[in-house]
């Protein structure tokens, strides 16, 4: 018995000094936490493929018997802290693969956009950094959902989210507390009341219509295969619990439902996440295939905004900006860039004011 307990010890021994050679520490990092958190006898996972990436590793592990996805993406954090980086952890074809980004994510990152080197897609907008900087192609979404209590970062992305997109599309904003985005009426088109808001979504509705006549027409399928002057449309509402009238909640599930091959996007922010569910439907929802969710007080909260397997956005660290952005199964901690109103408002100096007033009707639009 001696003797057996002695070779296991050897062989552990050796196992380790070969797990931990050099270069191997994060990999090595995940597996040790894997033999902490389900030590033998149990079933656990099983490492079968790893890969050095530019910024980590991505590791597969199968699951055996006992052991349920969710049982592993609920311990994210536990990789996430062994291993000092930052960890994504996705469901694909059966086996468990995980993604480890080395770098430190800052507390605060300035607002800093130039879109130039994302001229591939057709609508790009920044989400945050994770460390490097997210950048996703609206236009593809083409929705995206914002979520998160108050003070921890969402209005300020939804600043830093329109001023990336003054210079390339047309915003409309409504803004029912009157407040946050005022001083941007002459840039947009601002509805700051239940009457101005079903005015605009039902202009929007109509140049929605006008538009699918023309695709149609021209015989293609999108806006982004046309070649004639269409711009870009985003309708951004902050705080969509705040719409009470049901005649505006139709028509804004009309365009979240139909407007994608149009070129008209939505990004809809709440903090209550039970109100926002009451505001769509079923079907409607499942459009915000983007969605970037701040600090949320339980993960009840967290699951309604990212999904029955993502209680992350109530984990995250009481950091202003720090979020969770999930489109399809990419899953990833972020840090917003911080956009100061003051420094928002300098950033329309020099601008041409161009009122636009979508509520009249109109046979063509500014060109892009």
């Amino acid at each position: 018995m001696q003797e057996e307990a002695y070779l296991s010890d050897v062989g552990k021994s050796l196992r380790d000094l070969w797990r931990h050679r050099p270069g191997q520490e994060i990999p090595a990092a995940v597996l040790d936490t894997v033999d902490a958190l389900w030590p033998e006898p149990k079933p656990r996972p099983q490492l079968t493929h790893k890969k050095k990436t530019p910024g980590g590793w991505h590791l597969i592990f199968t699951l055996p018997p006992g052991v349920s996805f969710r049982e592993v993406l609920n311990r994210q954090e536990y990789f996430a802290d062994a291993c000092r980086g930052f960890v994504e952890i996705r469901k694909v074809a059966g086996y468990c693969h995980i993604n480890i980004r080395a770098g430190h994510l800052e507390n605060h990152y300035p607002y800093q956009w130039d879109s130039a080197p994302y001229q591939s897609m057709a609508l790009p907008v920044p989400i945050g950094y994770s460390p490097a900087l997210e950048v996703l192609d609206l236009a593809e979404a083409p929705h995206l959902l914002v979520a998160g209590v108050t003070g921890f970062g969402k209005s300020n992305y939804l600043l830093g989210l329109i001023h990336s997109l003054l210079p390339v599309a047309k915003v409309a904003i409504i803004d029912l507390k009157r407040l946050q985005f005022s001083y941007l009426k002459n840039h947009t088109a601002l509805a700051k009341n239940e009457k101005e808001a079903v005015q605009l979504v039902g202009a929007l509705n109509r140049e929605m219509e006008r538009r699918i006549d023309i695709l149609e027409s021209a015989g293609v399928e999108k806006i982004q295969d046309y070649k004639g002057d269409m711009p870009f449309i985003v309708l951004v509402i902050d705080e969509v619990a705040e719409i009470s009238d049901p005649e505006t909640i139709r028509l804004v599930d009309r365009i979240v439902r139909l407007a994608r091959a149009t070129g008209i996007s939505v990004v809809a922010a709440t903090q209550r996440p039970s109100k926002r569910v009451q505001l769509f439907k079923d079907d409607t929802r499942d459009m915000f295939a983007a969605r970037l969710c701040y600090l949320m007080p339980d993960e009840v909260s967290s699951r309604m905004i990212l999904g029955e397997n993502c209680p992350l956005a109530a984990q995250l660290p009481e950091v202003k900006g720090r979020g969770i952005y999930k489109f399809g199964v990419t899953v990833k901690e972020i840090q917003s860039m911080h956009l100061p109103l003051r420094q928002a408002k300098k950033l329309l100096q020099g601008q041409e004011v161009n009122v636009w007033d979508v509520t009249q009707s109109v046979k063509r639009l500014p060109p892009r």
